[in-house]
């Protein structure tokens, strides 16, 4: 089983952004995922963590501050 770190999270985050934006606006992809766009701008700014239920919305869950996708057994 792979862990990802918060890093990693943010990079695919980024990325999912990055695709999406061509389509959609971040506050569009905020509002999709289920947040605020302030509080994705505070994560992908690093002001704040990668919560569980962020990680829950990118098809991860969390295990001792790293993150394994959902489905995979520990």
């Amino acid at each position: 089983m792979r862990h990802y770190t918060e890093g990693e999270l943010l990079k695919m985050l980024r990325e999912k952004i990055d695709r999406r934006k061509r389509q959609a606006t971040q506050a569009a992809i905020a509002k999709e995922l289920g947040f605020t766009p302030q509080y994705l701008n505070d994560v992908l700014g690093g002001k704040r963590p990668v919560s569980r239920n962020l990680a829950g919305s990118l098809g991860f869950r969390e295990l001792d501050r790293s993150f394994v996708r959902k489905g995979e057994s520990a």
